[in-house]
């Protein structure tokens, strides 16, 4: 057994991990866990057997989340081969854009506000006069204004701004009801920014368990990465979750070039590549969610019996992957019926996190009143 809890590449875990929730022990050494399956390790032997008598198996729901995303600003101060997200002096979302975009997604049926923008954009003298003529003290001050507004509109905020740390997560914690950021990946890239590097990501996922704020994370794949790498990143995200538990969900995101992107294209995972990160992970961090973005990967279907979630859907655009746009809900719903499964909608905060430990005294009566329309 690892020391220190690690778990282990070869199937076996540690008992810390066996100690967490969504994991059913037998003295055969079988490990059942709440999916669509059960993964049985025998050594390097990866077996699949559905788990029909316990009733989950096919019939166990993919969620979804119907957003709207909310672009605070492009401007980014770092320069990412891979990303053809930033821009240069674009300036801040506008009051009148805000008010618009409020009108459009409750007209759409949304109940997730997705606020991003570039990173530690307040670095940018353009960027800081504009919040001072605005009223704003600096960037965080500015988020957690439209989150307010979005609260007020009757939406649930979840916040993407890049590294945070302990201090700023626990000052935006009261106006958002989770957060997010990529590891991308534990293994360095010459061509990312400073703040892009696997130590500050690392740094910043702990910060978000010890503020207490609900998060959600994952990897970026089909840019390079080995198989080796992929699962090195996922382990790490693993132990990060086994200390504090702020996992809600975690992401094997695809790569896809957009304009201005210069990274290459990199060989994308096979479907038994993809297999293997899955049961890895259910097995390592049995309680969180593995979504995989049904837009940027086109043979999600083929991995329905392993996800367990397909993100956020929206009629609009991918503010961060304009080139892959969303199909309506209804082709999701279809494609997950056909493989015996049922898509139904979330919030950004999982069940899992419905508590007065991830979520602020405010937003816990409204995340225990969806969660109660929803069971009911």
């Amino acid at each position: 057994m690892p020391a220190g809890g690690r778990p282990d590449r070869r199937g076996s875990t540690s008992r810390a991990r066996d100690r967490r929730p969504g994991a059913r022990r037998r003295r055969s050494g079988r490990v059942l866990l709440r999916s669509t399956a059960s993964w049985i390790f025998r050594g390097e032997a990866l077996l699949l057997k559905a788990v029909n008598d316990e009733g989950w198996g096919s019939g166990y729901p993919v969620t979804y989340s119907r957003s709207l995303t909310f672009v605070l600003t492009h401007d980014c101060p770092w320069h990412c081969s891979y990303c053809g997200f930033r821009t240069d002096a674009e300036g801040l979302l506008s009051e009148a854009k805000l008010e618009r975009l409020l009108a459009e997604a409750a007209g759409q049926g949304a109940k997730e506000a997705l606020l991003i923008s570039g990173e530690r954009p307040d670095s940018l003298p353009p960027i800081r006069g504009e919040l001072e003529r605005r009223g704003f003290s600096d960037f965080w001050d500015f988020a957690n204004h439209v989150a307010d507004r979005c609260a007020e509109a009757g939406f649930f905020p979840h916040g993407n701004f890049g590294r945070m740390g302990e201090g700023e997560l626990a000052r935006i914690r009261p106006h958002f009801v989770s957060m997010g950021m990529m590891l991308e990946s534990a293994e360095d890239h010459l061509q990312m920014a400073p703040e892009k590097k696997a130590a500050g990501r690392v740094a910043g996922i702990k910060a978000a368990g010890r503020a207490g704020v609900a998060f959600t994370s994952g990897i970026l794949v089909g840019w390079g990465e080995s198989q080796t790498s992929r699962l090195k990143s996922l382990e790490t995200l693993a132990e990060l979750h086994a200390e504090h538990g702020q996992l809600q969900e975690i992401l094997i995101q695809r790569y896809v070039p957009n304009e201005g992107s210069r990274w290459p294209v990199g060989k994308a995972p096979t479907l038994a590549e993809y297999e293997e990160m899955m049961m890895r992970w259910k097995e390592w961090a049995p309680g969180v969610a593995i979504q995989i973005p049904p837009n940027l990967e086109p043979r999600w279907p083929e991995l329905l019996p392993w996800l367990d979630d397909l993100g956020g859907i929206s009629w609009a655009k991918d503010e961060v992957n304009p080139t892959s746009p969303w199909e309506r809900v209804e082709f999701y719903v279809e494609k997950c019926r056909d493989a015996g499964r049922e898509l139904v909608e979330r919030l950004p905060i999982y069940e899992s996190h419905i508590s007065e430990r991830w979520l602020a005294p405010a937003w816990l009566p409204r995340g225990l009143a969806f969660r109660a329309e929803v069971t009911a």
